[in-house]
């Protein structure tokens, strides 16, 4: 499956794993460790996942989205 198999409003996949994972760790440095990357790129999936759906704020991006993220046992299951 690619990062844009799934597109909601236009935030890929993996933009849409980030916003999951920043939820279940609870900050975006938890988030970065938990999914093995740098803060930086956390951020950069955040920003461009706010960009394509129009939130201006994370917590917009998060009401957005909502519909299609994983629930949160989900994601403790899968490690996401």
């Amino acid at each position: 499956m690619t990062h844009r198999s799934r597109r909601t409003g236009r935030a890929t996949d993996r933009e849409v794993g980030v916003v999951a994972a920043v939820l279940v760790a609870g900050s975006e440095k938890a988030a970065a460790h938990r999914l093995g990357l740098s803060h930086s790129t956390v951020k950069h999936h955040l920003a461009k996942a706010r960009s394509k759906v129009g939130a201006t704020t994370t917590a917009q991006l998060v009401w957005i989205l909502a519909p299609v993220l994983p629930e949160p046992d989900e994601l403790a299951r899968t490690g996401e």
